[in-house]
């Protein structure tokens, strides 16, 4: 086989190359970032089709809310009024937004049709008098004390809208501080939270994954000290990467806030496979045996291997194939391709690298040496050593029930963050304002503008409105008090169970309040919107805060009309149920798969169920530290444990293929200090390179970043101490010498 590799090496690299070549316009796609919906869910996914169907009625439900607050004084004054209608005909030229509800655009009802709040000539105490006599206009538009304003900038659905968003909301922020000084302006909403996200992300990934990889490339070479071995490695790493992209890009599919973790992985893997193989001839060198020679003959010795550790991780990874998240299928499949590819690429650029070069064996035979002392001390001392290893797998699962499930996005920011910061002002001085919407259906019988609908509607916001972390609540009842306000100035709600009355404001709604018209009533289905503003909170937060909207829904609306959960926010929620659900099933089939494969390899079931608690205690130190520690599993977190068990299992593969070989010549313990110091400086090499270089992505600024560092370097030395540690002390317990036989008798 391996032969056949070095005979045929540059045909080989060459059909490589031809496919890198092929493959280069789908990288160039796959590097674009894409966290749309359409990423998260299948298609034919119940909640994304509702969304969609909302979207259909009342255009895009993402929205950027502008406040504009001045401490110093009211924002009724004539230089206002000209900012406010300026910013507002600014913010409708764009075309990325469809509408903008603001006091600069307002219109308010007159005897000769709807007027402007803000006309040219507008006088403060006009305008004061105005929203005095339309409280529920006012509401919207201005706080108690006038001195914060709020504009609604909608955003319109574009083809490609997930792509420009990032151009769409910049193109807002710099239209909003050319007319409001940066100090007095503040920006919020999901898209704005999101695309802070993703560009905080962008940058600490890039960078802090950068360093991490400059710095497991430069202790590499530190160690080994040989140029054409770092040539191999990135060639296995970068090779695999690109390959991996390319096809994923060719296939339709950008990067999303999982994908963009594909190169983790390929580098762990890509890395062990490599090191194994260096390991392996470093330890085969010996004077006069030629650098061709040592090199096939450690290729040819951890084939068998390194395919087992393919195989199995492969199939730990396409157990994500059965999430109903069509992100976490994506990557598990794609990462299933990486590590494949990484196998094909460790043989055939070892096949043509590594005969160019000598081995550099200083570094794998002191490491040999220093694990030999090692092993000796913890049989020396095999019950403390014991002991401390069962009192950390009890924390660990203790930590275990501590875990909660939830994500909190603004958490991640750093607190300095300029969303963070806007955020707080917003909040301080207007009061909670993230949209949760709702969608109303009347019942069979029943119309949006009955009375007994409406005063259902009414009596709802204000319950809602009682709820702690509620600040207002608008919809498409407020439009019909509204109208009746204009007809009976302190009478409007009293009007609403009026139903000749309704009748009459709901055929002048479209003329009296265009915008909000469109905004909360669609005609054609006869349904209506009510929007409920509230703070941010985690998606844990956000589903029982939903659960209890729809408890007071069933009560106040009773018979007359169904209320469901719509918009983007319950999506925000459903996404997080998903991902760790989802992970939480797939970690278990991954484990179960795993564990048959290795069985199915080492033909032994007893040497198969003593691989079971090296593999698993570093998955149990990460969700015991986790629990400890107070980090949820969210979307930032869920992925590691599949990560961290793909590195476990290339160490324990590697591990009892050779004790298995070892016991056939020799004894019990004989095998151990054989396996320990044969494959153990690749356990402890690999595992300095790769703690160092995700350590350092902890000094992050972003806390998915600092999470996924800390956390992957904490499992990285946990998995070590699994393998040198552990490992060993279960062999010795439960694959004793054979006793004795006793001497016949004379």
């Amino acid at each position: 086989m391996i032969e056949g590799v070095y005979r045929f090496r540059y045909w080989l690299l060459g059909l490589l190359v031809a496919l890198g070549a092929a493959l280069w316009p789908g990288v160039r796609a796959a590097v674009q970032v894409d966290n749309s919906l359409e990423a998260w869910f299948l298609q034919n996914d119940p909640s994304l089709r509702a969304y969609r169907d909302f979207q259909g009625r009342f255009g895009n439900d993402e929205v950027v809310i502008v406040v504009v607050h001045d401490e110093a004084q009211p924002l009724l004054t004539p230089a206002y009024f000209r900012r406010f209608r300026a910013l507002s005909q600014a913010l409708e030229g764009l075309p990325g937004v469809a509408a903008v509800i603001g006091p600069g655009n307002a219109l308010v009802p007159g005897r000769t049709g709807p007027q402007p709040l803000l006309p040219p000539a507008a006088r403060p105490a006009q305008v004061h008098r105005t929203l005095a006599a339309h409280p529920v206009l006012q509401e919207q538009l201005f706080s108690p004390d006038l001195r914060t304003a709020r504009f609604v900038v909608v955003l319109r659905r574009l083809p490609g809208f997930d792509e420009r968003r990032g151009a769409i909301l910049e193109e807002v922020t710099r239209t909003v501080y050319r007319h409001v000084p940066r100090e007095r302006a503040y920006l919020g909403g999901v898209g704005i939270i999101f695309a802070g996200l993703n560009a905080l992300s962008q940058h600490d990934f890039g960078l802090f994954l950068g360093l991490g990889y400059a710095l497991m490339f430069g202790v590499f070479l530190l160690l080994y000290r040989n140029g054409w071995l770092l040539v191999y490695v990135l060639g296995i790493v970068g090779g695999a990467t690109y390959l991996t992209l390319g096809v994923y890009g060719l296939l339709g599919h950008r990067l999303n806030l999982m994908t963009v973790l594909l190169p983790v992985v390929l580098i762990l893997l890509g890395i062990m496979d490599a090191m194994h193989v260096i390991n392996e001839r470093n330890l085969l060198a010996a004077p006069g045996l030629p650098p061709r020679a040592s090199a096939l003959q450690a290729l040819q010795r951890t084939f068998s291997p390194c395919l087992a550790t393919m195989l199995t991780t492969v199939a730990g990874f396409l157990a994500l194939v059965t999430s109903p998240m069509a992100i976490l299928r994506n990557f598990g499949l794609f990462a299933a391709l990486g590590i494949a590819l990484c196998l094909v690429l460790t043989f055939v650029l070892g096949a043509l690298i590594l005969p160019l070069t000598t081995p550099a064996p200083r570094a794998t035979r002191s490491t040999s040496r220093g694990l030999a002392r090692f092993y000796a001390y913890l049989l020396a001392r095999r019950g403390r050593f014991t002991a401390v290893a069962a009192a950390l797998t009890l924390l660990a699962v203790a930590g275990i029930f501590l875990i909660k499930a939830d994500t909190y996005t603004l958490g991640y920011f750093p607190q300095d963050h300029p969303v963070v910061q806007d955020h707080r002002r917003m909040e301080a001085t207007w009061g909670p304002y993230l949209p949760l919407e709702l969608l109303v259906e009347p019942r069979p019988g029943h119309r949006l503008h009955d009375a007994a609908v409406v005063q259902a509607a009414a009596a709802f916001a204000d319950s809602v409105r009682q709820l702690p972390g509620v600040g207002r609540v608008f919809g498409f009842h407020s439009l019909y008090q509204a109208g009746l306000e204009t007809q009976f100035p302190g009478r409007g709600r009293r009007a609403l169970g009026s139903q000749s009355l309704l009748n009459a404001v709901d055929r002048r709604l479209a003329a009296d309040y265009p915008q909000l018209a469109a905004e909360f009533i669609h005609r054609a289905s006869g349904t209506g919107r009510i929007t409920v503003a509230g703070r941010m909170l985690s998606a844990r937060q956000l589903t029982a805060k939903t659960d209890t909207l729809l408890r007071l829904a069933a009560r106040t609306f009773g018979p007359v009309a169904r209320v469901r959960p719509a918009g983007y926010q319950p999506m925000y929620a459903r996404i997080t149920e998903y991902v760790t659900t989802s992970q939480t099933q797939s970690l278990l089939l991954s484990i179960v798969t795993v564990f048959g494969l290795v069985w199915l390899y080492v033909r032994s079931l007893r040497l198969a169920l003593l691989t079971v608690l090296p593999n698993l205690f570093p998955v149990l130190v990460l969700l015991g530290l986790m629990g400890w520690c107070g980090i949820r599993l969210d979307t930032a977190t869920a992925s590691i444990a599949a990560i961290v068990l793909g590195l476990c299992v290339d160490d324990t593969v590697h591990y009892i293929h050779h004790y298995r070989e070892a016991r056939r010549s020799m004894t019990p313990s004989a095998a151990r200090l054989a396996t320990i110091t044969h494959v153990g400086p690749t356990i402890v090499l690999t595992s300095l390179i790769l703690f160092v270089g995700y350590a350092v992505m902890g000094l992050g600024s972003l806390k998915t970043v600092q999470l996924f560092g800390v956390l992957t370097a904490a499992s990285i030395a946990a998995a070590l101490f699994g393998e040198i540690v552990i490992f060993p002390l279960v062999l010795a317990r439960f694959d004793r010498e054979p006793a004795p036989k006793a001497a016949p008798a004379p």
